[in-house]
């Protein structure tokens, strides 16, 4: 398991740490498409389920959404 660990601003301390996790079903980042297989960002909401992120650059999620096929299975 992969254990660093990136910190972003947010205004509660405790909020602040994103850990770096292999998502190994398709999981939907609040900032980005869905990942599958890839790393991504995790952390526990106050509610006690997991919220993603990808923390990718604009340019690099307009790039992979280009390679996904127009007809699944193509």
């Amino acid at each position: 398991m992969m254990r660093r660990r990136v910190a972003i601003m947010d205004s509660d301390p405790a909020r602040k740490i994103w850990s770096e996790w292999y998502a190994w079903h398709p999981v939907l980042p609040i900032d980005d498409s869905v990942f599958w297989l890839e790393t991504v960002y995790r952390k526990e909401s106050p509610e006690g389920s997991w919220q993603y992120r990808s923390f990718r650059p604009e340019f690099e999620r307009q790039q992979a959404l280009s390679c996904i096929p127009i007809c699944p299975g193509a």
